[in-house]
């Protein structure tokens, strides 16, 4: 697959998870989104601010890389190929499987102020990247995974990562928004 597809693919899968966000979470209360489930497990906030935490540590990883990148005009129409590392991260964020939270992006009972906005800034700092990576070898450009040091990625898997882990929990939120309790 070219870089150029990937891009496009993940760009719109991206696009597409900030406009669904947007739609389940713009119109709620403080209280609906703080509330969490009687029986345990996460609410919305604190989903929001599982996402965050992802996205913080990704991002910190993310932008050195992009800085000492080569630039490359032509870098769109060069062959893509994922990491197994990270072949093997987004696969299994894609999966229905349930998973646990890796230790690092375990968050408590409270979410931080304006979660939503904060939120919506890091989608917004992730759709920076993607513009700012026009000209970079995504397979070329090579990090280690924020949880685990001994998982190797390319920028490419790190957005396929990013943007998996976000539908997965845009999922998670519709979810807890048809629970019954959930206030209307």
């Amino acid at each position: 697959m070219r870089q150029s597809e990937l891009a496009q693919q993940l760009l719109a899968e991206h696009q597409a998870a900030t406009a669904k966000a947007q739609d389940l979470i713009a119109d709620l209360s403080a209280t609906q989104l703080a509330w969490s489930p009687p029986s345990g497990g996460w609410g919305i906030a604190q989903v929001l601010e599982h996402l965050i935490l992802a996205a913080d540590s990704y991002l910190d990883v993310m932008r050195p890389a992009i800085a000492k990148a080569p630039k490359n005009p032509s870098a769109a129409e060069s062959e893509w190929r994922g990491k197994l590392g990270g072949r093997l991260l987004v696969w299994s964020l894609r999966s229905p499987r349930k998973l646990p939270a890796p230790k690092v992006y375990q968050v408590g009972p409270a979410a931080r102020a304006n979660v939503f906005a904060e939120f919506l800034s890091r989608q917004s700092a992730i759709g920076d990247l993607f513009q700012a990576t026009r000209e970079v070898e995504w397979r070329r450009a090579a990090l280690v995974s924020p949880v685990s040091s001994l998982i190797r990625l390319n920028l490419g898997d790190a957005f396929g990562v990013l943007v998996s882990h976000t539908t997965r929990h845009l999922g998670q939120i519709e979810r807890i928004r048809g629970r019954v309790g959930f206030p209307t």
